[in-house]
C-alpha cells in the first residue's frame, strides 16, 4: 500500500509565507479536490490529507502538521504557489525527509518560478519564446502594446497591459524594486499543454484553451477548456516535448502556457505543478492522470493509452493565475 500525502499549502490557514487571495485559494481547493478524487480511485493507494492524516491536530502550526503527515506518508504531492519560493521549499523538505516527491525537482521549480530564468532556458533551447526585458532595459523601438508582470511566479497574476512601451516602462519604473519584467504583447489564442514529464521527456495529456479577460488593464484567467485545442495536439506535442528536454527536472504533471500567434505558437511560461486544467482531465480523456503520474515511479515514461476522441470540458477559475 502506497501512502500518498496530498495537500494544498494555500488552504492550510497558517502556512508560511504570504497567503494567496481568497479567489486563488478557491482555485487551489478545486485542484486538490480533483487530485484527491483521482487518488481515491486507485487500488493500492492510501490517501493522507492535512485534515485526516493526523486526527485532532488541525489547530497546530502548519510546520508541525506538515512534518507529521510527511513522516506518515511514503510519497508527497504538494500543491503550492510557485512564487515566493514556496513550492521549491516544500519540495526540498519532502526530499530532506527521505520521502518520494510527486512533483518536479526543486531546481526545476526554481527556474519555472522566474519568468526571466524560464524564458532564458527556453531560448537557449531555440524554442519560440516571448521576448523578456528587465525594468531598466532599453526596449525595442516600434508601436504596439506591452505587458508588465512580476518576474516571480507563474501565470498571469499581477500582469498589466499598456498601450505602448513608454507607458509600460514608466509604470514599471514607478514600482521601485518590485522585480518586474516587460514583454511585448503577443496577440492570439491563449492555450496550455498538460504534460506528463520524466527525465527530459514528455507525453501530452491535453491541449487546452485558456479563457482570458482584461479588466482595468489587468489580465484575468476566467478558466480553461480542457482539450479545447485538441485539433492542434499533434502539432503542439513536439513543443511540449522540447520544453521537457530544456527543463529535464520537470517530473509528473506540468503545464506549458503558450499563445497561438500569427507566426505560430509562442511560449509564455511553465507550471511545475497542477493547474486548473487538471480538474477536467479525467472527464475529458477517460484517463486517471494521478494514476499516470504514479506509474512514473515504475520506470520510464509510459506510452500513450489507446486513442480516443477527448471531450471538451470547461473548468472555471475563481481568481487570476
Amino acid at each position: 500500500m502506497l501512502k500518498v500525502f496530498a495537500f494544498d499549502h494555500g488552504g492550510t490557514g497558517r502556512a508560511s509565507g504570504a497567503r494567496p487571495p481568497a479567489a486563488r485559494r478557491q482555485d487551489d481547493a478545486l485542484m486538490l479536490r480533483a487530485l484527491c478524487a483521482d487518488l481515491r480511485l486507485l487500488p493500492g493507494v492510501e490517501l493522507l490529507t492535512l485534515d485526516g492524516a493526523v486526527a485532532g491536530e488541525t489547530r497546530q502550526p502548519f510546520h508541525i502538521r506538515f512534518g507529521a503527515c510527511v513522516h506518515a506518508a511514503d510519497a508527497v504531492w504538494p500543491l503550492a504557489p510557485v512564487g515566493g519560493g514556496t513550492l521549491e521549499w516544500l519540495s526540498r523538505e519532502v526530499l530532506r525527509h527521505g520521502r518520494i516527491l510527486l512533483g518536479s525537482a526543486p531546481d526545476a521549480v526554481q527556474v519555472a518560478a522566474s519568468k526571466t530564468k524560464t524564458c532564458a532556458a527556453l531560448a537557449r533551447a531555440a524554442l519560440p519564446t516571448v521576448a523578456t526585458f528587465g525594468a531598466g532595459d532599453v526596449l525595442p523601438a516600434g508601436p504596439g502594446a506591452w505587458v508588465v508582470k512580476p518576474d516571480d511566479g507563474a501565470g498571469s497574476h499581477g500582469t498589466r497591459l499598456f498601450q505602448d512601451s513608454a507607458a509600460a516602462q514608466a509604470w514599471a519604473a514607478a514600482q521601485h524594486g518590485s522585480g518586474l519584467v516587460l514583454q511585448p504583447f503577443v496577440a492570439g489564442r491563449v492555450g496550455s499543454l498538460s504534460l506528463l514529464c520524466r527525465d527530459g521527456r514528455a507525453r501530452l495529456l491535453a491541449c487546452n484553451e485558456q479563457r482570458m479577460a482584461v479588466e482595468d488593464n489587468r489580465f484575468r484567467c476566467l478558466g480553461a477548456t480542457v482539450n479545447g485545442l485538441a485539433d492542434l495536439a499533434q502539432r503542439l506535442e513536439p513543443l511540449g516535448q522540447a520544453v521537457a528536454a530544456a527543463l529535464p527536472g520537470l517530473w509528473g504533471y506540468a503545464a506549458v502556457d503558450f499563445i497561438l500567434a500569427a507566426e505560430g505558437p509562442v511560449l509564455l511560461g511553465v507550471h511545475p505543478r497542477l493547474t486548473i486544467s487538471y480538474a477536467g482531465l479525467r472527464t475529458s480523456t477517460g484517463v486517471n492522470p494521478a494514476e499516470a503520474v504514479l506509474a512514473l515511479l515504475q520506470g520510464a515514461l509510459p506510452g500513450a493509452p489507446a486513442p480516443r476522441t477527448p471531450a471538451r470540458v470547461d473548468v472555471a477559475a475563481f481568481g487570476p493565475r
